[in-house]
């Protein structure tokens, strides 16, 4: 460790902490400490977090004091993260219908801090506490650890969300403190990845971070233009990262690529270590459940259920955020007990639907399936094209004016996605100037309005 991360790490953030009333430096010496408990301590752990939790909701939150009444329930019915099946999901719509309801009595408003997402739509509102997100910074600054990220290590970021690239004279001197240089990719222009790159060679970071699709187009810039930038690694966050994205990311930096998971709404969620053999749960903070019609499920792939233990100002239990992803039941030899999610999967709009010929039933095909097939066949990466499915039987393909397109690859693109997809599914092909990031600031290549999970 470096003089100043010893200085960033013992005194900034200390520091920090009673200038916001914040306690990140607490909740990260905890957590450094449990991550290397035994699985059963943790899960101990995660139980009694819960229950804490449970009994706080139940209490003094009016929405889930009436959830548990109608359910004929009380907290001592749920002993167990399994028991957790007893309460009823909580959709995007329910917190919008029941915003005011979810919120705890024991808060008012001077003491909870105003979030929203970014997502597709319109964004969701919820509230966080400063307890809750000092939890939330401490678990998500040690998963970067995990690749190697010390505090106070120059940083590199390529963020898509506009509203966080908003600079105030606060978050100028935080970057200043923190060693972070920004660069917004809202348009990954040749101009914008060069200014990029002369930044690189200007600070030669420790540490690059951003989301997956910017951090992978500007490797190709590096790679293309003979550049070479060699940090100690490269973490990559907010989108989906495939295999093809990842190879190329390590190539064009030389060092290992660490994927992170995280939303607004829970904050930290799972990681990977350097033994990549999948993400680490911060189950000190949450719990993660995955359903499959309707059902829990252990070794398959399924919608994502969040629990944050550690919001006590707007309790959210059993969110579903519309994310896929796949449970393990393996461990890890890292020395870490903290249990592993196989895989993030995407979006539920990542899932383009088709139908079953053998039974009939609407099945989701993955975005990564239909990424490969692009790049595979026509050597076409994901930040040219979108495709975009709002009907069962048509799709609507969005390709960047340029490039050596043809009319032989309209005929390849319909062959294979009708083979896919289905003979009878129309493919239209239309050509745009430029492919604009969502209003989250993410590049997702595959986008649906139809949810195969609820089929």
């Amino acid at each position: 460790m470096t003089m100043y991360s010893e200085l960033f790490g013992n005194i900034v953030v200390p520091i920090y902490d009673i200038v916001r009333g914040t306690s990140r430096y607490r909740c990260s010496r905890i957590l450094d400490k449990t991550q290397y408990l035994s699985f059963e301590e943790i899960k101990r752990l995660q139980t009694t977090n819960l229950r804490f939790l449970l009994n706080h909701a139940y209490e003094t939150v009016p929405y889930y004091h009436r959830i548990f009444r109608e359910r004929q329930l009380t907290p001592t019915d749920i002993r167990t993260v399994e028991d957790l099946e007893k309460l009823p999901i909580l959709r995007k719509s329910d917190i919008r219908k029941n915003f005011s309801e979810l919120i705890s009595r024991n808060f008012d408003g001077g003491r909870l801090i105003p979030y929203s997402t970014g997502g597709t739509g319109s964004p969701l509102r919820f509230y966080i506490t400063k307890e809750s997100m000092s939890w939330e910074i401490a678990a998500e600054f040690r998963a970067y650890s995990w690749g190697g990220y010390k505090p106070g290590d120059s940083c590199f970021l390529l963020w898509g969300s506009r509203r966080d690239l908003k600079k105030n004279v606060a978050r100028k001197m935080s970057a200043f403190i923190e060693r972070r240089v920004t660069c917004d990719p809202f348009v990954l222009s040749d101009s914008v990845l060069e200014n990029a790159s002369r930044i690189l060679r200007r600070i030669s970071p420790s540490v690059i971070r951003g989301y997956a699709t910017p951090v992978y187009v500007l490797s190709k810039y590096l790679i293309k233009n003979g550049i070479s930038i060699s940090p100690k690694v490269v973490i990559t966050s907010a989108e989906l990262l495939s295999s093809d994205m990842r190879k190329t990311i390590s190539e064009a930096f030389q060092c290992p690529v660490f994927d992170f998971y995280g939303s607004r709404e829970i904050g930290a969620i799972a990681s990977e270590c350097e033994k990549h053999t999948g993400y680490h749960i911060s189950s000190e903070n949450l719990v993660v459940e995955f359903i499959k019609d309707g059902e829990i499920v252990h070794s398959e792939e399924g919608q994502i259920l969040l629990t944050n233990l550690r919001n006590y100002g707007m309790p959210l239990i059993r969110y579903q955020n519309g994310d896929v992803g796949e449970p393990s039941a393996e461990s890890c030899t890292c020395g870490r007990e903290l249990p592993l999610m196989k895989s993030i999967k995407g979006r539920v709009s990542q899932y383009l639907a088709t139908r079953d010929p053998n039974t009939g039933k609407i099945v989701p095909v993955e975005a990564s399936v239909i990424m490969d097939h692009f790049m595979t066949l026509l050597k076409t990466p994901p930040e040219t094209y979108r495709i975009v499915q709002e009907e069962l039987n048509r799709l609507v393909l969005y390709f960047v004016r340029g490039g050596s397109y043809s009319e032989e690859t309209t005929v390849i693109i319909t062959r294979e996605l009708q083979n896919i997809f289905g003979i009878d599914t129309k493919i239209e092909v239309r050509f745009v100037d430029v492919l604009a990031p969502l209003q989250s600031g993410k590049r997702t290549p595959v986008f649906s309005t139809l949810n195969t999970f609820e089929n």
